[in-house]
């Protein structure tokens, strides 16, 4: 951390931040006790920044901490979340109290909560954080430690609001985008219910009763064929059983975690020398055209091989080979995302501590689709509209998170400034204000 960009200085956290404080009294009554955020991880572009994701409400108030104003900072102390950092948005007028596992912070004078919100998140990897944490058995961050953490702070508060204000923008645009994938999702699910079974014509038009008949997976149209994974494939099998050596760079190992629907996700992934690929490929290799299915731990994400991918495997990911002369790989993807499949293979998860569903299962499910190959390119056409928009905002999203994430290593440090136009209109709201 760096104290010699002009109009920069250092501070500790208490500051500039007031932490916990009009602490409330331990027999304080209150019904609604904010108590838990349910978030994943700590990496900064998988947080869900600004949102409560989850809450228990319970009659808690032996563990009141403080009455919750919309904006204050929130940064959990304690496993299981330790260092989830959100903003409190205040739900329906109702009065919450947050519980003891919370830090509760707003900003003292001039200053900026916001601001500090992303400067404490892009802090949160840093070796600085980490020396905070203490015990092994029970990890947790002391409060006294958390308030002598040290911030980088521009001296003008229009400054500081700036900032907040154009990363705001950048989540704005992320949640915008992920409000519209939701949308298409919506869009797409619909569309693929309708004419995966059968009952919507690619042209667009609804099947009559007399067009349907019985089948073993329910009512199907009569141009419809049911068949076996095994009777369309050439092999099912998984991945790698043994524990494959990790390395910093190299050849892609995909788990279940990269597998999505409708696309593979590389943005967390694993990496093998080429030997070590050699080797497990010698027992799976993924090639274009094949289905990847995670079928451990999250089971039943479907996924076409891409063109050009070299990579190997571990078990957690099921690979199916097709007769492509029998079905097409683009056509057999949507299938095994479709509800009758999704539910098969729901049905045929083995009962363990972590769900698993196995080669035999997989080779035992059973695949509607229309005999006619043209009936199948049009309903392939048809989803496909939407895949490709879904893939397309998704592919936003991550490069405006990694837009975000680079914003945050560079304007807290004061060696990238906002040009002094945008920081002046906010000089002139600070102005008006005290006018």
């Amino acid at each position: 951390m760096e104290d010699e960009i002009k109009g920069w200085e250092i501070k500790r956290v208490k500051d500039v931040l007031s932490v916990n404080s009009c602490t409330l009294s331990s027999n304080t009554t209150h019904n609604k006790i904010f108590n838990y955020i349910s978030i994943d991880c700590v990496e900064q572009e998988k947080i869900d920044f600004s949102k409560i994701i989850k809450a228990e409400f319970k009659y808690l108030p032996s563990r009141a901490r403080r009455k919750l104003k919309n904006g204050d900072l929130l940064f959990s102390t304690v496993r299981p979340n330790l260092k989830s950092f959100s903003i409190f948005k205040k739900p329906n007028n109702e009065d919450w109290i947050a519980s003891t596992g919370f830090a509760v912070a707003n900003a003292i004078g001039n200053n900026n909560s916001i601001f500090f919100f992303y400067q404490l998140l892009s802090l949160i990897g840093e070796k600085q954080f980490h020396s905070l944490v203490v015990g092994s058995n029970y990890p947790a961050i002391n409060e006294t430690d958390f308030k002598k953490l040290k911030v980088f702070v521009p001296q003008n508060p229009a400054e500081q609001t700036a900032i907040a204000t154009f990363l705001s923008k950048v989540d704005e645009a992320i949640e915008a985008t992920q409000n519209s994938i939701k949308a298409a999702e919506k869009l797409k699910k619909a569309l693929m219910q309708n004419l995966l079974t059968g009952k919507l014509k690619p042209d667009g038009s609804w099947r009559t009763k007399d067009e349907f008949q019985e089948t073993k997976i329910g009512m199907l149209p009569k141009t419809w064929a049911v068949k076996t994974v095994k009777e369309i494939s050439t092999q099912v099998t998984d991945g790698e059983h043994t524990t494959p050596e990790r390395v910093e760079k190299g050849y892609f190992l995909l788990s279940a975690r990269n597998i999505k629907n409708g696309y593979l996700d590389l943005s967390n992934v694993d990496y093998v020398k080429e030997k070590e690929l050699e080797r497990i490929q010698k027992r799976c290799n993924p090639k274009f055209g094949d289905i990847l299915i995670s079928c451990s731990g999250t089971i039943g994400n479907v996924c076409m091989v891409p063109e050009g991918l070299n990579a190997g495997m571990v078990r957690s990911v099921a690979l199916v080979k097709l007769k492509k002369d029998e079905i097409e790989p683009e056509f057999a993807e949507l299938v095994f995302q479709s509800f009758s499949l999704q539910n098969q293979m729901k049905v045929s998860v083995s009962s363990s501590v972590q769900g698993n569903i196995f080669q035999g299962a997989i080779k035992k499910l059973k695949l509607p689709y229309p005999v006619s190959k043209e009936e199948r390119d049009m309903i392939t056409d048809k989803i496909q509209v939407y895949l490709g928009i879904i893939v397309k905002k998704q592919t936003k999203i991550q490069t405006l998170q990694r837009l975000k994430k680079s914003l945050m290593q560079h304007l807290f440090t004061g060696k990238v400034r906002l040009p002094q136009e945008f920081i002046a209109q906010f000089e002139e709201v600070e102005e008006t204000f005290k006018s």
